[in-house]
């Protein structure tokens, strides 16, 4: 009974530790959010965009430094602008790459990774890597012809609120329409801030307790094999990544908590959960045809796979 208390009591602070860690940089990101809600960076990204494939895979790698969003809203945001112009291939770079190329995630991998510099550039190296060659495999293709209909108004597209509950202003790049309700600006981005942080943070929660069962209560027999093996750790923790769908402004702590796994499936849990996870694959096949659905969940995850298995094996420590 006392060891049950104690594992108990280790559990709560496990998770308390890592949700309080973690809720100021996803509070950073959803004021960040509401902000580009707010204005039309998606239209003036469209205008400035080069239409040639590597200049617009290079754009779509970088745009979220000025255009940030997290992953549960970034399929919206692509769709309208797909709609404003934006050639596929910039497009569908952007749409996995900007999740994680943010300035607010940057800032949170680094802190959660204690300032190490080789755990930030393998993040959004592996990343990149996987949105350029998204993006380079679509380049020159129709924006019609990647989503579902071959319209841009795809069947039982589910409403955006029900699938990412953000709240934009009426000038906002997430595919869908927003009135004017009158409100003062500091108004809309306090209410859009509050409601983005209040959708997120329980896929933060769920996150840290989850981390913290496994680290109080999984036996040491049944982690030893996953920890002691670079495959099955990076398999597990892509797998978990997955599962979890924890917002990439905060899963840079979840991932540093799993002490005891290799640095190359922390990584791995940091890199597929931002471009593949429950809430994306809904979206995915919900806008886009289902071939590129079906491509955007296959290729990043062999992609993360391979390039995280090189890590391990390079950089076994995570460090230069």
């Amino acid at each position: 009974m006392n060891n049950l208390f104690g594992n108990s009591q280790i559990f709560i602070s496990l998770a308390i530790a890592i949700v309080l860690e973690a809720a100021p940089f996803l509070l950073l990101g959803s004021f960040v959010s509401a902000v580009a809600g707010e204005t039309s960076l998606g239209q003036r990204l469209a205008r400035a965009a080069p239409r040639s494939r590597g200049g617009g895979i290079l754009v779509g790698l970088f745009a979220g430094l000025v255009l940030p969003t997290c992953e549960c809203g970034v399929v919206p945001v692509a769709r309208r602008l797909l709609r404003q112009g934006l050639p596929s291939h910039t497009v569908i770079t952007y749409m996995l790459a900007a999740p994680v190329v943010n300035p607010v995630v940057l800032l949170s991998t680094w802190v959660a990774f204690q300032g190490s510099w080789a755990s930030l550039a393998a993040r959004v190296g592996v990343v990149a890597v996987a949105a350029a060659a998204m993006g380079w495999a679509v380049a020159g293709t129709a924006p019609a012809a990647l989503l579902r209909g071959g319209n841009f108004a795809p069947v039982g597209l589910p409403r955006m609120d029900e699938v990412h509950g953000h709240v934009h202003g009426p000038d906002c790049d997430c595919g869908h329409d927003h009135g004017a309700d009158g409100r003062s600006l500091p108004l809309r981005l306090a209410r859009g801030t509050a409601l983005e942080f209040l959708d997120m943070a329980k896929f933060l929660i769920l996150g840290a307790l989850a981390a913290a069962a496994v680290k109080t209560f999984m036996p040491s027999s049944l982690l030893t094999p996953l920890q002691s093996s670079l495959p099955l750790s990076v398999a597990a923790m892509m797998g978990l990544a997955v599962l979890l769908s924890i917002c990439s402004e905060a899963d840079a702590f979840v991932a540093a908590s799993f002490t005891g796994f290799p640095w190359a499936s922390q990584m791995a849990f940091v890199t597929l959960g931002p471009m593949v996870d429950l809430k994306l694959l809904a979206m995915f096949y919900g806008v886009f045809h289902h071939r590129l659905a079906t491509a955007l969940v296959v290729v990043p995850t062999l992609l993360v796979f391979v390039l995280c298995m090189a890590l391990g094996l390079l950089l076994p420590g995570g460090s230069w």
